[in-house]
């Protein structure tokens, strides 16, 4: 259960930084600093010098400075379906980890960690491969213990198709910590996590979460994102989260009404398989689509506090980033999503929100709220030496 996105088309292959026409070099050469520079391939940007002293707190890091990334969220950051309908249809079912904007890590792939890998070639921790089957966590229906993973894929992604906030928790200690510890990866290694949720939660308890309080409720969500980040932020020393906001779901009704592109596996439109609260029709479906937004409004109102109150700190061993998920899903065509669910985005998807992304992480607060929309010309912003990413944007 999850949602989608915004999408891009280019296809995964061993050159995962080309694309349109290059820039001049001898333009990209004149702007190490300054003025931001775009290209089409990361190939075309100059190489950064290292730094005259290596950083001391993750309030000062640069992309570069990453030695890990890792991941906590649902099926959206396990990557669930993205590749659509297969050949073999089973193979449709398919977790593709390895190409999850989140914690992808195959060759070729357009991910985050392998857009921080062209700046550092040592960053480890995305996902390889892909899950024949998804790894199930919903709620109460969930593995007990470090059950439910498979760690040669999954690496330090600790994703599970399903996810609600209150699954997070066990994410972190029943799997990345113990994950972390395995591998002794050292205390003072700078990891970056990526941390997306809400999604199920908007589509199954935005009825429950209408009463204020209980399960699904803005406090419960603010509670368990808590959890989680502490969790991290004890368990996991030198950590940078990038916490994404929560998307405005709702909007995959329109783009998906009267589409034949979403009736190739189950000839029955809008088929109400995923999201309960979505895909409703008349009266009851707008009512039911009000309550997902407002709560979709609530549960930002949580995350902004939650990463005010962590930027205010300036902890210098954990820090958490805001990434708003201004993400026009009315705006962007069907392909956005998988055609087998019409739900999760698709492979294009990612890779576009992958560049969303990169181009944000040394961003301010003005660049991290622009809004994502739709191309299909991917571009992406040369690392310069003094860019860091940013720990204080919303104080």
């Amino acid at each position: 259960m999850h949602f989608t996105l915004v999408p891009i088309s280019i296809l995964i292959s061993s050159s995962v930084f080309t694309y349109a026409s290059p820039v001049a070099s001898d333009e990209v050469l004149a702007k190490r600093t300054g003025t931001p520079v775009f290209v089409s391939s990361l190939e075309q940007c100059p190489a950064v010098s290292a730094r005259s002293s290596p950083p001391t707190s993750v309030n000062d890091l640069r992309p570069d400075d990453i030695a890990y990334t890792m991941a906590l969220g649902d099926s959206i950051s396990a990557g669930a379906f993205s590749r659509g309908i297969q050949d073999d249809f089973l193979l449709s079912l398919s977790e593709w980890r390895g190409e999850s904007y989140a914690n992808g890590a195959n060759p070729g792939a357009i991910t985050v960690p392998n857009l921080i890998k062209h700046y550092n070639p040592f960053v480890t921790g995305g996902s390889l491969g892909s899950n024949d089957f998804i790894e199930l966590c919903f709620g109460p229906l969930c593995p007990i213990g470090q059950n439910g993973w498979n760690s040669t894929v999954d690496q330090l992604n600790a994703a599970q198709s399903g996810a609600l906030a209150s699954n997070l928790y066990h994410e972190v200690v029943d799997y990345l910590i113990p994950q972390v510890k395995k591998r002794n990866i050292p205390d003072t290694a700078y990891k970056y996590l990526s941390l997306q949720i809400g999604s199920n939660d908007l589509c199954i308890l935005c009825g429950q979460a209408s009463i204020g309080i209980g399960p699904g409720s803005a406090s419960d969500f603010e509670s368990n994102i808590r959890k989680a980040l502490e969790a991290v932020r004890t368990g996991i020393p030198n950590t940078i989260v990038n916490l994404l906001g929560v998307f405005r779901v709702s909007d995959v009704y329109q783009l998906t009404l009267n589409q034949p592109y979403c009736s190739q596996v189950i000839p029955v439109p809008h088929l109400n398989l995923e999201c309960s609260c979505m895909l409703l029709g008349g009266a009851i479906g707008k009512a039911t689509r009000a309550a997902m937004d407002k709560l979709q409004d609530q549960y930002n109102e949580r995350l902004i506090k939650i990463v005010k109150e962590y930027q205010a700190a300036q902890d210098p061993k954990f820090a958490v980033m805001w990434q708003p998920a201004n993400i026009p899903l009315g705006t962007y065509p069907v392909e956005s999503l998988s055609n087998l669910d019409c739900f999760h985005p698709s492979l294009k998807t990612h890779q576009l929100i992958s560049s969303y992304i990169w181009n944000r992480l040394p961003g301010d607060a003005a660049s991290k709220a622009e809004t994502a929309t739709w191309t299909d010309n991917l571009s992406f912003r040369c690392l310069q030496e003094d860019d860091r990413m940013r720990t204080n944007t919303l104080l």
